[in-house]
């Protein structure tokens, strides 16, 4: 990866801190505001400042919990989207595209799962029911997105146990190849005359049988 590319990924997750921490602070302000303007049930407990508008403060005084619900679910997504979009930024430093997406989806759907309680509390409903349907949600989009997580974590064992390392001549599946690249999602085979590279998914790179050639028997292939 070049360096203008790795320098606009870093710009990238700064941007979106950015978006994050100022979606942050206008929902506190906001909130404030609100509280401060509408929050009072009683025409008696109106500030002086604020008894001309007695009347108008008094009629949408009782729809508070749904305006400060509005603004929470508002900002909130917003700052779920950015710290989802920094993930994914920060994560294709390291890792392929599929697999950052998957990481992205993750943390959205925890982060809804996070903003979802704290509607729940706004309208004082069991946060653990909240939670729930959160866990319920990203279930489904775990189940959805099964078949990258597998890879991944393959991926991981592979870069951990570390089986096989890059150059050496290796058959898996029946391909043969040099491995020329280890990633969380594939193994990249070179073929032996050099003209095509094979991806083998790191999941069955995992459950099928490795046969890696001796160091002598690569030199005798290459001599």
């Amino acid at each position: 990866m070049g360096i203008e590319k790795i320098e606009e990924k870093i710009e990238s997750v700064r941007s979106s801190v950015a978006k994050t921490i100022a979606y942050l602070v206008i929902l506190t302000i906001s909130l404030l505001i609100v509280n401060f303007i509408f929050g009072w049930a009683r025409l008696e407990q109106i500030p002086p400042h604020l008894q001309p508008f007695s009347n108008i403060i008094l009629m949408i005084q009782p729809y508070m919990v749904y305006i400060q619900a509005a603004l929470i679910f508002a900002f909130g997504y917003m700052a779920v989207r950015a710290v989802s979009n920094m993930t994914y930024a920060y994560a294709r430093r390291v890792v392929d595209h599929p697999t950052a997406a998957a990481v992205r989806t993750i943390t959205k759907i925890a982060g809804l799962a996070l903003l979802l309680s704290m509607l729940a509390s706004v309208f004082n409903v069991n946060p653990s029911a909240a939670l729930t349907a959160g866990s319920f949600a990203g279930l489904v989009v775990g189940f959805a997105t099964q078949t990258i997580l597998s890879h991944v974590v393959a991926g991981i064992f592979l870069l951990l146990s570390r089986p096989f390392k890059y150059g050496d001549i290796i058959t898996i599946a029946g391909k043969t190849g040099r491995v020329k690249e280890i990633t969380l999602m594939h193994i990249v085979l070179e073929t032996t005359d050099g003209k095509n590279e094979i991806l083998i998914p790191s999941r069955n790179a995992v459950t099928q049988i490795i046969q890696k050639q001796k160091p002598e028997a690569m030199e005798e292939a290459e001599g």
